[in-house]
């Protein structure tokens, strides 16, 4: 478009053709072929965008499956080492405290998160106060929440000290499960009183199966 630039310092194309016209139309010979020049330009763009919409419209069509082959085979398995598998029990922990905490905010409630003896020293609590959250509930009422997170279903196991809070506060203690956290969809299983509800036998601390906390857990 070099050659254009002498008819003025503009570079949009439809001033320079405007002002080529008026060079025409005073019977310029090379302002003539320029014109001519231009228009076919023109005409060879339109006709290669054109053409560009018609092969992108076509190209699902062209789309035909090859031969397949493999190139390798891979087995995976979950890890088994002691780090890959303290790092996913940070994982589901972190996920079912959240689904908890989330839940009791819901419902109004204040929580406070006591999973550690610096955070239960915080609110005036023991090292071990025997549950993962302090709920504080628009009554004023103090409930103590144990957490327990599962990658998919199964037993949960309590702590000698979690099960002799159970004991003691009773109706004030609630068990919360969350199933599947190694899923797009956790499910949170609650239960008030555990010591009432749940079936439970000694390992240490306390086992208790599935089909025991989704037989009487408010879902």
């Amino acid at each position: 478009m070099g050659r254009i630039h002498r008819y003025g310092q503009a570079h949009d194309p439809v001033v320079i053709l405007n002002l080529v016209a008026s060079k025409t139309r005073e019977g310029n010979a090379s302002a003539v072929r320029e014109v001519n020049r231009i228009k076919e330009e023109q005409r060879e763009l339109g006709q290669r965008r054109d053409d560009t919409i018609l092969a992108i419209q076509r190209e699902p069509e062209l789309i035909v499956p090859g031969s397949i082959k493999f190139i390798a085979h891979a087995l995976v398995v979950p890890s088994k080492t002691e780090e890959d598998k303290r790092r996913q029990d940070q994982e589901v922990e972190a996920i079912a405290m959240r689904m908890a905490q989330a839940y009791e905010e819901t419902i109004g409630a204040k929580v406070n998160d006591v999973h550690t003896p610096p955070l239960s020293r915080a609110v005036g609590l023991g090292d071990a106060p025997g549950f993962d959250l302090l709920s504080i509930r628009k009554d004023g009422s103090k409930i103590g929440i144990e957490v327990k997170g599962r990658v998919e279903a199964g037993a949960i196991e309590m702590t000698e000290n979690e099960w002799a809070k159970v004991c003691n506060l009773r109706k004030n203690y609630w068990l919360y499960v969350v199933y599947d956290c190694g899923t797009v969809h956790p499910r949170l299983l609650r239960i008030q009183d555990p010591f009432a509800k749940l079936l439970a036998k000694a390992k240490g601390g306390v086992i208790i199966n599935e089909s025991s906390i989704i037989e009487v857990a408010e879902k």
